[in-house]
């Protein structure tokens, strides 16, 4: 298990170094780093701290969200939601998804199994949004690696019903069994289950549906307010191609692939001049990683000194 793992890992490293240095190498083909300082001084501060205020929105609709399926307070659960976020921005591989179990079980008395459901079914919800919000996409512009995107997303979910019936399938015959069931599974499940009320699941696609929309709404307002030409319709395909490029595991923050990702849309679909889409990514990149990571800072500090005061 050891070995399978170590060489997954030296897989994704691989494959991160050849993508980061076939970026560089792009970059510095068609890019100039004195006219990407130009274009990073030209973008209007509207723009960045519009989208800066509605990144903040997002997170606490996702707090909220979290705090619903977990049936916890807000302030915890949002602050689980930023260190999720926070060390994902740190840590390579998406560990910050494994860091945050971590701390929510130490800080905010929040159980491993129970983190672990809900978080499985963000991530349903998620995807299910981004699958609509690409069939949306695809019928407002035609790109043809959009509707690769679209079936990538929704090979995603249907992997993810997929895994989650049959672990439900499997727990039933367990119990119908009499075999016994270690405490950690029923916590789990016992966490999906709970989401099964009506009014319930009305508020937690109400809730995704807000995250979306206000994450498409940043989206736009940042990248309109550099390029004229920017419309809703790249906003939301722009929206998907980011999400993909996040999911992938990669460099802390997905150093790079973010960038990336922009700027070969901005190129591609507006024919956006190489310096300028570098530099709105890298704005954009920015207003959304510093303000979690800054925020993840305070609440662990805060969260330690809160634990260190009570065993004094």
């Amino acid at each position: 298990m050891d070995t399978v793992h170590s060489n997954r890992k030296r897989f994704f490293w691989f494959v991160n170094l050849v993508a980061i240095a076939s970026i560089v190498y792009w970059l510095r083909e068609n890019t100039s780093l004195p006219e990407v300082i130009g274009q990073l001084k030209a973008i209007p501060l509207k723009g960045i701290f519009v989208a800066m205020a509605l990144n903040f929105a997002v997170l606490g609709v996702y707090g909220s969200r979290l705090a619903l399926l977990l049936a916890a307070r807000r302030l915890p659960a949002l602050a689980v939601v930023i260190i999720g976020f926070g060390m994902n921005n740190v840590l390579p591989f998406r560990l910050g998804e494994v860091a945050k179990l971590g701390y929510a079980r130490r800080f905010f008395g929040i159980a491993t199994p129970r983190l672990i459901a809900a978080t499985a079914l963000e991530k349903l919800m998620d995807l299910c949004a981004l699958l609509i919000l690409g069939i949306v996409a695809s019928q407002l512009v035609v790109a043809p690696y959009l509707n690769r995107g679209v079936s990538i997303v929704a090979m995603l979910v249907g992997g993810l019903v997929m895994a989650l019936v049959i672990a439900f399938m499997v727990l039933a015959r367990w119990e119908r069994s009499g075999r016994r069931t270690h405490s950690w599974i029923v916590d789990a499940f016992e966490t999906l289950r709970a989401q099964k009320n009506k009014v319930r699941i009305v508020r937690l696609m109400s809730q995704t549906a807000v995250i979306w929309t206000i994450t498409v709404a940043s989206v736009y307002w940042m990248f309109s307010s550099v390029f004229p030409q920017f419309s809703l319709s790249d906003a939301c395909v722009l929206t998907l191609v980011l999400a993909l490029a996040i999911a992938i595991p990669s460099a802390p923050a997905g150093l790079g692939l973010v960038e990336a990702a922009i700027v070969a849309y901005l190129h591609q679909a507006l024919q956006a001049d190489p310096n300028q889409s570098l530099a709105s990514a890298l704005t954009f990149h920015f207003i959304v990683a510093m303000p979690q990571m800054l925020a993840t800072t305070v609440i662990l500090i805060k969260a330690f000194f809160d634990r260190r005061g009570l065993r004094t």
